[in-house]
């Protein structure tokens, strides 16, 4: 008994139909997006005398949930959350955030060896920085705003803690490399509060 099989020509229909629907897959004609990556901290940093400072590992920072990734994000007044296009972060910002508050620290000469996250702790006889973000990053009215609390431990014991908030830090809507730069003004303030309760 004969099997049916389809006529020649419907197979290749078919055939040729199902190359026409994956062809439109494709994108032949691909435009480069043109992505930008911005670090945090110092581009340079310069050693300060740092004989007489601390080691010092700078933790994890807590941040709002919303600011995780790599995205440069800004706030409306409404509480919309924006992004800034073709920007992003070099490295999670969390991580960012720790190596340059590490970074802005030496410069103020206030530790004589400093990790960060996500490396591990250097000494055990070291202070550990703990920094809460409870406000951070760009506002659409063209403020920039940190507000953090942070404390020093010693073997998980307290032994500083203070208040930071920025104040009179501006930044360009929609310019990116204003906003990093809003951002690093704001963490040397950050720093210099806390080398002064060192």
């Amino acid at each position: 008994m004969k099997s049916k099989q389809f006529p020649k020509y419907i197979t290749i229909f078919l055939l040729g139909l199902l190359c026409v629907t994956l062809s439109g897959c494709v994108n032949l004609n691909p435009t480069k997006t043109e992505m930008k990556l911005y670090a945090l901290g110092p581009v340079e940093v310069s050693m300060a005398d740092t004989a007489q400072g601390h080691d010092l590992h700078v933790a994890r920072p807590n941040l709002p949930v919303y600011l995780d990734g790599k995205r440069l994000q800004y706030r409306g007044i409404r509480g919309e959350i924006g992004e800034l296009s073709g920007a992003r972060w070099a490295e999670h910002l969390e991580e960012g955030l720790a190596r340059s508050l590490a970074e802005y620290l030496i410069e103020e000469g206030a530790t004589s060896a400093t990790s960060f996250y996500p490396w591990p702790q250097r000494s055990r006889d070291g202070l550990t920085l703990r920094v809460y973000f409870n406000k951070l990053g760009a506002m659409k009215d063209g403020s920039i705003r940190m507000v953090a609390s942070w404390d020093l431990q010693k073997e998980s014991v307290p032994q500083r803690s203070g208040v930071f908030e920025s104040s009179d830090i501006k930044w360009e809507p929609g310019s990116a490399e204003s906003f990093v730069a809003g951002l690093n003004s704001a963490l040397r303030d950050f720093a210099d509060a806390i080398a002064t309760g060192l």
